[in-house]
């Protein structure tokens, strides 16, 4: 949910480039034979074939690197949280997740350069995203339904963070850097990056980036505890001013400390590239006090996370090296994650995760009216929580999958569909484990097949106006931890229990989105209906183990539905009159591979003025009960 106190922030942006500004204009306005078709696309995770974000069936929204440095946050969640349809979860500072439509954690998936992140932020709303908004060219948001090719995690949404750590091509100068540096007023950030590429020969890029991000308690106008909980303590609580009693002015141990780097390298040819690189993630960040237990009267020690995540990423891109393929693309990223939870100076738990993931994706020539793309994907990952509170013994998931995508176009009319059929095989790595003498012997070893498919299409009825429809069927396998949790969480103050017995969570939806592209009026309005059968809530129930709350895994009939908008008057015109040119050129990412242009086209005015309104709204129910679903509320955000 979005906060409800707002915060005044002054903020300052500095932005050094060594490249010239100029060459760097026309080398962008002409098609590059180096770039490959992924970092052509405007937008990566809505497709395999390039696509602006008003030719997608699903509503999308890319935050580009200017507005990054404007916005970006030392979360990802409080970075994106202004965007229509997502807001942020707000357990504290220093670990805020997107939230898609009322839906996050294992239903939105987080990638980097579309590959797997490896991190625990999906267990629990007290762990971060390791990624780093400071550090990203772009960010891409789908909403809704984006299994077909990012597989079952992705059933309500894909976040896609980006970065230039592999070059895809050669830059227009040998050496080029910025710098970014940033001052918050309400919790005294002070944030920076650094990003620098060379060229020392032909053929070969370098890549190094730095990014620091530091905040102190959070300020706030009167006191941290709400009323409803001030008006319940004791005359000595409400005078304490030690820890989770009764802060004014500040919230307690929300600071954050987080910094990032990483270096890369490729090799770039006139037929595409090859990449490696290798990256460093660390923050250390509190977590507030629990207010039931400030009712309780229970003393409370200072919880923080040390989080460490290391990562190594290899991609390539080939055009046309087969006949019938127009370009393959591969990735595989190998990632080692380790954070603990220390609580009171101790450490309660330690949570560690690794993985593989492997991705390729052919995209082939036109047959006929289709052109699209066929996919493999293969996932590894192993998960473990240590320590005296550990709620979950060791995991490991496996996921292999492929993927169709094609698409057709008649006329005004753009048609998109694609499959996907996955294998989920999630095992208890423990004889260990508190659920064995629950369980037999088989359930401690789930295997699932979640198939999904998709179909819509984008209709340009009029100039400057499209009308995209979308269907969807999508299923999701249950995570190791809504199978096989039983345990207390300290740092969320819940004891959560898992259901070994839970089957695939199945979504149908409906998608519809009108845009319009130019005017004095743009913008989106989109509504949409999920309706969720097996659908896996985090149920708090009325029962206390270890003097916490019991929150369990339980499987329900549930309904989503809701909308959103983002309009924007331009105030001065939107484009400009731009000069008259013919320009051929080979593009081996297009379809087309001569782009010809023979009379004057509008330009982006560089000096737009505009105001944006943006609004959104979710509702979801349990089916039985017609209760809200836990966590989702009745109001517009």
């Amino acid at each position: 949910m979005k906060k409800n106190i707002t915060l005044a922030t002054v903020t300052l942006v500095l932005t050094a480039s060594v490249a010239c500004a100029q060459d760097a204009v026309a080398s962008a306005a002409r098609p590059s034979p180096n770039k490959s078709a992924e970092s052509e696309r405007v937008v990566v995770t809505a497709g395999a074939i390039e696509h602006s974000e008003t030719d997608t069936i699903e509503p999308v929204s890319v935050l580009n690197q200017e507005e990054l440095k404007r916005d970006a946050d030392a979360t990802l969640g409080d970075t994106l949280r202004d965007q229509p349809g997502v807001a942020a979860s707000g357990f504290t500072a220093g670990a805020s997740r997107p939230v898609i439509r009322g839906l996050a954690d294992n239903r939105v998936r987080v990638l980097n350069n579309g590959t797997e992140v490896f991190d625990v932020s999906n267990l629990s709303p007290d762990h971060a995203p390791s990624v780093s908004p400071l550090l990203s060219s772009s960010i891409e948001i789908v909403r809704g339904p984006a299994t077909i090719l990012y597989g079952s995690g992705a059933i309500g949404g894909v976040v896609n963070v980006n970065d230039n750590r592999i070059p895809v091509e050669m830059p227009p100068t040998p050496f080029s850097g910025e710098l970014v540096g940033r001052f918050g007023s309400v919790d005294l950030e002070r944030s920076g990056a650094i990003s620098l590429q060379l060229a020392p020969v032909h053929h070969f890029v370098l890549h190094a980036d730095f990014s620091i991000f530091r905040t102190d308690d959070r300020s706030i106008p009167g006191f941290a505890l709400s009323d409803r909980i001030r008006d319940q303590l004791t005359p000595e609580q409400a005078r304490g001013r030690s820890f989770g009693e009764n802060p004014e002015g500040q919230v307690p141990n929300t600071y954050v400390r987080t910094k990032a780097f990483g270096f890369g390298a490729s090799y770039v040819w006139d037929k595409g590239y090859v990449g490696v690189s290798f990256s460093d993630f660390l923050s250390i960040y509190g977590v507030p006090a629990d207010p039931e237990a400030t009712l309780a009267g229970e003393e409370q020690a200072r919880v923080h996370l040390d989080v460490d995540k290391r990562q190594f990423n290899l991609r390539s891109s080939v055009v046309d090296p087969l006949s019938g393929i127009h370009n393959a693309n591969f990735k595989l990223v190998y990632t080692d994650y380790e954070h603990q939870e220390i609580d009171g100076g101790e450490v309660g738990s330690t949570f560690q995760t690794s993985g593989v993931d492997t991705r390729l994706e052919v995209v082939h020539e036109p047959i006929g009216l289709l052109q699209g793309s066929i996919g493999g994907q293969l996932l590894q990952k192993d998960l473990s929580v240590l320590g005296d509170e550990a709620f979950l013994q060791p995991t490991q998931t496996l996921q292999l999958a492929a993927f169709l995508f094609e698409e057709a176009k008649l006329g005004p009319v753009r048609l998109q569909a694609g499959v996907r059929l996955e294998h989920d095989a999630v095992e208890i790595d423990s004889d260990d484990s508190p659920l064995t003498s629950l369980t037999s012997p088989e359930q401690k070893v789930r295997d699932f097949l979640p198939f999904s498919v998709a179909g819509g299409l984008v209709y340009e009825f009029a100039k400057d106006y499209t009308l995209a429809a979308n269907l969807s069927f999508s299923q999701r396998a249950p995570t190791a931890e809504e199978l096989f949790a039983r345990g207390p969480h300290d740092a969320t103050f819940q004891f959560i229990v898992g259901d070994a017995e839970l089957m695939e969570e199945t979504s149908r939806g409906v998608d519809v989105t009108l845009r319009k592209t130019a005017g004095v009026v743009t913008g989106s309005v989109s509504g949409f209906y999920n309706r969720f059968t097996d659908f896996i809530a985090f149920t708090p129930l009325a029962e206390f183990e270890d003097g916490l709350r019991v929150f369990a895994y339980t499987p329900k009939t549930a309904e989503f539905f809701g909308g959103e908008a983002q309009v924007q008057f331009h105030l001065l015109p939107l484009t400009i009159a731009g000069e008259a040119e013919t320009t051929v050129a080979e593009d081996p990412k297009s379809v087309r591979s001569v782009i010809t242009r023979e009379a004057p086209e509008p330009q982006k005015n560089p000096n737009d003025l505009f105001l944006d309104f943006r609004a959104d709204y979710v509702r979801a129910e349990d089916v039985d009960s017609g209760d809200p679903l836990p966590r989702i509320t009745h109001s517009a955000t």
